[in-house]
């Protein structure tokens, strides 16, 4: 730039005196609260104030003001913002300074200047190929947009450039807008206009060739309003490095080279003459004074600094030793990795965990370091770090070395990068010895899965809750009776809300009142049979639970709850109440029938005198049979409980713990032990398949029909889909007519054919030939409904056993069953008014047939 060497030698004239002329005022002020000062960067305002791919705050201006900071010792912390913001943090004390602000009449109002260290020209900025503005005055109707209180701002409403000003958060904002077609011009700096375009790799927008001569600005730093103590340092920072070339170098980093203009000889004459030597006399006399004081408060900084300094390597000398320490007693060491020279240095903790001593072993070498572990992690750790020195990302892994020692030990690697100008140019790190916690881990691990096995191989459910009611485990069977697929469903969530929500009679159940959240803060257990849970889809099952709390080192941390589904024991509970009910009705129905005849009598007693001792003895018989029903009656109520609870629960028990005998101590028992506890286990299934059937054949002698018309097609046909295997669905041959309608219970139907098809399908397992055939015969009121097999049929004169309870024509071990099935069969079709028999023959099939009444559809037909 022309005249440079004189700009800058006025500068440090002026400085040289003001400094000399009000040194004891700026000493006074200079007194600042902190050494730190907190200044404001934009993120979007190239190449004087914008971050990097890092996310740092960098440009021009960002390093000049450091380096003014430096030259007087004054340290930055920096905080990126939008201009509106930073402004406004400055103006009210949040922040200390910002390093680019042009001077401006307004901002003249609120803050204080340095000297200037740039101008800059305002340019407009357009769409590539617009026409018609080609002049400040071409934008007077045109939409201009400028960033939202900057100086741009600024000039264009005080000179009223546009009657269309539009104001965005960014520059970036504005470009992007325009560019996709909004507005018509940009307003802002030349410079920062082409390097932000560039950054967002915008070509289609373009500046004008012409300058907006009136909007040159001169750039500062700036400083809160009455700040001089801080606005005299950075003067003085400011000058100092225009003095000795920093501010020339840091404009060559940003900038590159500026085009100098040639001076004549006869200008450098007159500058030497009428400037630099009356100058150098000026400041030889300036400066003697300065330097003499500079000279004795330096002499005295520099022995405070030595002192110091004297604190500060005895500070390090002890600290070093305490980290030597405490990397012994926390089996810690640390890293470092100088990528320039390829040096790695290690803390003694590094060698203690490696087995080596500091003067044996040098660990610049990265790969042979990892030599010591395990050909597994090896190359693992290799491409971690090769990583990290490529693309500045950490690293964090878990290894198993070898010392030197020959010991094994479980690790944990971590690096991190240190990055300049978006290059690494050192990794450091840290290597911690876990081989305790991997251990102590695998143990915990180790537990963890035996108990949840253990907790997932019951029948029951089992669920724990914490003091807030949060699901904190939940085993196998819990998910699959409240109709759960995974833990994550419930875990964390209040289970009061998810299942215990809502009492059977569909009123709220509010958490408060719950039987288990009561018991478990009062610290005590609870027990319930008469309460329901939910499941995920929305219904609900009786369930019977017990809960107990959870207690650790004496306090209760929560409470575990176990539960089973009961809605069959409760049915068959009613069942048999109902049984109960009917059987006192009956005696009371025969006891009045009596008794109405016994006034009968009593009213004939003078013409049948000779009865009154038959009838007497008939009342008295009468009245023991009522007894006898009434003993009978309670003998059945007990015996319904004992079925539906005392008999399968220990059936239960049986064969739950001789499933865990089987699995636990499998290796301890000989063969004729497996095979008796096999025994055991198919015997209990039995009992427990036989009990079902004996209540199954009792509901339905009892339950309640709906007649309607039942599709028996699509009844059979899908009965067989149901019960049969796909290796059945192939093997055997199924035929069925097109069944006509009958009117009937269609879930007794179903259960018919359920039982007649499963018999088929059995007794035609063993059979060469494997073939079922359903058809049907009508008759005037009737049809006639039958299911033919080619299995092992049965002998003719025992056809009158097939439908009795717990007649069978079969040894279990030929074919398994409980007899029950064809006597439910029966049972069905009697309810129906029809009528069942059978035909067949030993080895040649068996054919059943029943009747049934017809629907008005197949009496159409």
């Amino acid at each position: 730039m022309k005249y440079r060497i004189l700009l800058v030698s006025l500068f440090l004239f002026v400085f040289s005196f003001d400094t000399f002329a009000h040194q004891p005022e700026i000493d006074k002020q200079n007194t600042l609260k902190s050494d730190t000062i907190m200044i404001g960067s934009e993120p979007d305002y190239p190449p004087y104030c914008m971050v990097d791919e890092n996310g740092n705050a960098v440009g021009f201006s960002l390093d000049l003001f450091k380096a003014a900071a430096a030259a007087v010792d004054l340290k930055v912390n920096v905080k990126i913002g939008v201009w509106n913001r930073i402004k406004q943090d400055l103006a009210e004390g949040r922040l200390d300074a910002l390093p680019l602000v042009g001077r401006t009449p307004e901002r003249e109002k609120i803050f204080d200047f340095t000297m200037p260290y740039l101008s800059m020209h305002g340019a407009v900025f357009v769409r590539e190929g617009t026409k018609g503005i080609n002049s400040v005055e071409d934008l007077k109707n045109k939409e201009v947009a400028v960033m939202e209180g900057d100086n741009a701002e600024e000039f264009v409403r005080r000179k009223n450039i546009s009657n269309k000003i539009i104001t965005t958060k960014t520059f970036e904002e504005a470009f992007r807008n325009l560019a996709s077609g909004q507005y018509d011009a940009v307003i802002t700096h030349r410079v920062m206009g082409i390097n932000l375009l560039k950054k967002m790799g915008i070509e289609s927008v373009k500046p004008l060739d012409f300058q907006i001569q009136e909007f040159r600005q001169d750039f500062c730093f700036a400083v809160q309003e009455g700040n001089s103590a801080l606005l005299s340092r950075l003067n003085e920072g400011l000058s100092i490095i225009i003095a000795n070339d920093t501010y020339e170098k840091i404009r060559l980093k940003w900038f590159g080279p500026a085009v100098k203009e040639g001076m004549t000889a006869k200008e450098i004459a007159r500058i030497t003459v009428y400037v630099f030597i009356p100058l150098f006399l000026i400041m030889s006399v300036i400066w003697i004074f300065v330097l003499r004081r500079e000279v004795k408060r330096r002499t005295k900084s520099l022995e405070e600094e030595i002192s110091r300094h004297k604190n500060t390597l005895e500070q390090l000398r002890k600290q070093k030793l305490l980290l030597n320490e405490m990397e012994k007693i926390s089996k810690v060491g640390g890293w470092e990795y100088d990528v320039q020279t390829g040096v790695i240095n290690w803390t003694e903790g590094m060698y203690n965990i490696y087995g080596l001593k500091r003067d044996e072993y040098d660990p610049s070498d990265y790969k042979k370091n990892t030599d010591f572990y395990y050909p597994e992690y090896k190359e693992q750790i290799i491409q971690a770090f090769a990583n990290t020195l490529e693309t500045g990302k950490p690293y964090d892994l878990q290894a198993k070395l070898k010392s030197a020692e020959n010991e094994e030990k479980w690790v944990r690697l971590r690096g991190r990068p240190e990055i300049e100008n978006g290059e690494v140019v050192r990794v450091y790190g840290n290597l911690l010895d876990v081989t305790e916690m991997k251990l102590i881990s695998d143990e915990i691990k180790e537990r963890g899965e035996r108990i949840s096995l253990l907790l997932n191989s019951t029948a029951e459910g089992i669920y724990g809750i914490d003091l807030e009611g949060r699901c904190t485990f939940c085993n196998t069977s819990a998910l699959a009776l409240l109709g759960f697929d995974d833990n994550n469903q419930v875990i964390g969530k209040n289970m009061h809300e998810l299942v215990h929500h809502t009492r059977a009679d569909g009123t709220e159940y509010p958490e408060s009142e719950c039987r288990i959240f009561q018991a478990f803060k009062a610290g005590e257990g609870t027990h319930a049979d008469d309460e329901v849970m939910w499941k995920s889809d929305g219904t609900s099952f009786q369930a019977e639970y017990f809960s107990y709390p959870i207690r650790q080192d004496g306090d209760i941390i929560g409470c575990v709850i176990t539960f089973w589904d009961i809605t069959q024991r409760k049915e068959d509970e009613e069942e048999l109440k109902n049984l109960k009910d009917d059987l006192e009705r009956q005696v009371e129905e025969r006891t009045a029938e009596l008794q109405d005849k016994v006034e009968k009598l009593n009213k004939s007693q003078k013409a049948m005198l000779y009865m009154v001792e038959d009838l007497n003895s008939i009342t008295a018989e009468l009245q023991e049979e009522r007894r006898k029903l009434e003993l009978s009656n309670k003998e059945l109520e007990a015996f319904a409980y004992s079925v539906s609870h005392d008999l399968r629960a220990p059936l239960r028990a049986i064969n739950g713990f001789s499933g865990f005998l089987m699995e636990d101590y499998a290796d301890k028992l000989d063969e004729e032990g497996k095979r008796q506890l096999y025994v055991i286990r198919q015997n209990a299934e039995k009992m427990d398949a036989l009990i079902a059937d004996i209540l199954n054949l009792s509901r339905i002698s009892r339950a309640e029909i709906n007649f309607t018309e039942v599709d028996m097609y699509s009844l059979a046909k899908s009965k067989f889909d149901e019960i049969a295997t796909d290796e059945e669905k192939q093997e055997f041959e199924f035929s069925i007519s097109e069944l006509p309608p009958a009117v009937g219970d269609k879930n007794l139907l179903g259960q018919l054919w359920q039982n007649l098809i499963g018999n088929a399908l059995k007794y035609s397992s063993k059979s060469e030939n494997k073939r079922i055939e359903i058809g049907y015969r009508e008759n005037s009121d009737k049809v006639i409904y039958y299911i033919k097999d080619e299995g092992a049929g049965f002998n003719p004169k025992y056809k009158d056993k097939l439908f009795g309870v717990f007649q069978r024509l079969h040894r279990d071990n030929e074919f398994e069953g409980t007899g029950v099935g064809l006597a439910v069969v029966q049972r069905v079709v009697h309810r129906h008014g029809g009528e069942i028999w059978a035909e067949g023959e030993v080895n040649k099939g068996a054919t059943f047939y029943f009747s049934m009444r017809r629907s008005d559809k197949s009496s159409n037909s």
